[in-house]
């Protein structure tokens, strides 16, 4: 029986952040910077593992067309497609279903992504071409249909069911999540192009880890609990450390995200983790992101001695009421204490803040971007807050008749979807650019910033380089 073919891709609709608990377009950020689709490359093991053939296409990463996905469809020819979805992009994405019906009928298609799994039943009944989608982790459930077992009796899927002239829809019922991550393989990067995922400090290759999965807060702007459940799961720092050696030395990547949804959230495996890296001599470069409220100096210095450069922060405002209204679970002095032991460690801090939650007001705004000053972080984003479906977030903005645009395609992290109860979609986004500018024009910043990379004449450019793309980019 010849083997199975899956081809698994990211569409030509945009270059987004597309894994679910953030689908930001890249070049809206502060950090200009395409991180590999790991989601596609685990399931791309996981297929490799049945015995079937597989492939990866990130299209708007290598820059290319709907044409070229057409000319991949008809040689590479898959019995199995999978789409990764956004919210933003939903649309554009589901015309890669109805391409391959044209060319190979019998092709089973599959979407993923934070938006199918709460639209899934309507976006089956809008696009025939789609044959199902994926209901939480889907990677056994993957390996499940490649096995050959009736998708009947596969958790995880919601899917179209033809007999004759009729159509049904079958759900399954949401995966529970994976209890041993450890069990997985590690991703397929040799089915990656590695050149095209680069860092913007130093213009050398760059990959994501995997470290965790499952985050116990209920913020209401954010999927992740939804999606991959409420409880942490953590891989064991061994099977890290031997994913980050494939990666040295296999690949010659020496660059690194450490992902999770509360990467530092578990203090003694943080502190385990950081201690097989330095053991094991990986002289690797990497940042990881944090609670501002799973922080201390204890863990910064262990990240600083295992070769972390840089940790990202969730602040979200310098607000206390609004941290409490959006269910964030940390406060101010939280997020001061945090970026002030990373500091103090040697690390550079970058601030994420969210605005625009239904809640916000110019008091509220002006209170959060004097924060911001005083925090002083090296790296700031301010994300406009983007209702994602099956968030607390979305079913407010709906009940509440905040939604300004035709839909979520008429917004982003950067452009306003929906309006607050006292604050325009258009006074937000207005207000957004002008904070950024505020803080990235400060001389002092700036000075502190170059002097930071001067005797580095390589990434002094590639700082000059992107500090005129992003002023350019709010200036309009």
């Amino acid at each position: 029986m010849p083997e199975k073919k899956v081809l698994l891709i990211n569409p030509p609709s945009g270059l987004y952040r597309r894994d679910d608990r953030c689908q930001s377009r890249v070049e809206e950020q502060t950090v200009n910077i395409i991180f590999p689709p790991m989601d596609l490359a685990y399931l791309a093991a996981v297929a490799r593992r049945t015995g079937a053939e597989a492939r990866i296409a990130d299209f708007p990463a290598a820059g290319e067309s709907w044409e070229d996905l057409e000319t991949l469809l008809s040689s590479f020819s898959p019995d199995i497609l999978v789409i990764s979805t956004t919210s933003a992009t939903i649309r554009e994405d589901l015309q890669a279903a109805s391409f391959v019906k044209e060319i190979q009928p019998s092709c089973l298609t599959l979407g993923k992504g934070e938006y199918l799994s709460h639209f899934g039943m309507q976006t089956l009944e809008q696009n025939p071409g789609l044959d199902a989608v994926f209901l939480g982790e889907p990677e056994p459930t993957l390996e499940k249909i490649l096995s050959g077992r009736p998708v009947e009796d596969i958790p995880g899927l919601l899917f179209r069911k033809r007999v004759g002239e009729q159509e049904d829809f079958v759900n399954t019922g949401m995966r529970p999540p994976i209890e041993d991550l450890d069990a997985l393989p590690f991703p397929a990067r040799d089915l990656l192009d590695n050149s095209l995922y680069r860092s913007p400090e130093t213009g050398n290759p760059l990959t994501v880890i995997h470290a965790n999965r499952g985050c116990p807060s209920h913020c209401i702007y954010c999927p992740a609990g939804r999606i991959s459940g409420y409880t942490l799961r953590v891989r064991s720092p061994e099977n890290i450390v031997r994913e980050v050696e494939e990666c040295v030395k296999k690949y010659g990547i020496r660059e690194f995200l450490f992902n999770g949804d509360t990467f530092t959230m578990k203090k003694s495996w943080v502190l385990e983790l950081c201690r097989l890296i330095r053991e094991h001599n990986l002289d690797i470069h990497w940042g990881c992101n944090s609670r501002v409220d799973t922080f201390d100096l204890e863990r910064a210095v262990a990240l600083k001695k295992a070769g972390c450069w840089v940790v990202a922060f969730g602040v979200e405002s310098g607000v206390r009421e609004m941290l409490d209204k959006m269910k964030k679970k940390a406060t101010p002095e939280q997020a001061g204490k945090a970026i002030r032991a990373a500091k103090k460690a040697g690390l550079l801090t970058h601030a994420f803040y969210i605005i625009g939650l239904p809640w916000e007001t110019w008091e509220t705004l002006s209170k959060t971007l004097r924060f911001a000053r005083e925090l002083d972080t090296d790296f700031f984003d301010f994300n406009i807050a983007y209702p994602l479906p099956g968030t607390e977030f979305y079913e407010i903005a709906e009940r509440e008749n905040l939604f300004e645009g035709g839909d979520l395609s008429d917004g982003s992290y950067a452009r306003a979807a929906v309006r607050s109860y006292a604050l325009s979609s258009e006074e937000l986004t207005k207000w957004r650019k002008k904070a950024l500018l505020s803080l990235y024009l400060r001389p002092k910043y700036i000075v502190r910033t170059l002097g930071r990379v001067i005797a580095k004449p390589r990434i002094l450019w590639n700082y000059l380089r992107e500090g005129m793309r992003r002023l350019f980019s709010l200036l309009g």
